[in-house]
């Protein structure tokens, strides 16, 4: 197996742990996740990030540049080897997931493919 199934950038690492220490919710741990979207008759999926204080006892977790990162299982196959990054250009500011696994955009150009 990988070190990590996904790798997070310095930069995400570095906004993330801005965000959780502004939360003062004791979130620990981010939740990449994928949620399945109606495009292509349900083929197409968007990536989910979540902040949440503690995983279920099915999740993969793992600790990459100082985060704590959890997988539910559905997702875990889709994500193994991508790498989530934070970009801030003229064209929008905001996370982004790079991800190898996929094999196609859908129609709109938002969401991914996955066979």
């Amino acid at each position: 197996m990988d070190e990590t199934p996904v790798t997070v950038t310095e930069r995400a690492a570095s906004r993330l742990r801005d965000i959780m220490a502004a939360e003062q919710k004791g979130v620990s741990s981010l939740r990449i996740a994928l949620v399945r979207t109606r495009c292509m008759g349900g083929r197409g999926f968007t990536y989910q990030l979540g902040l949440e204080a503690s995983p279920t006892s099915d999740d993969e977790v793992f600790e990459h540049n100082g985060l704590t990162v959890v997988i539910d299982p559905a997702s875990s196959g889709h994500l193994h080897g991508a790498e989530l990054d934070y970009v801030e250009s003229p064209e929008g500011t905001g996370f982004t997931v790079n991800n190898p696994n996929v094999v196609a955009k859908c129609p709109c150009g938002h969401h991914d493919i996955f066979e």
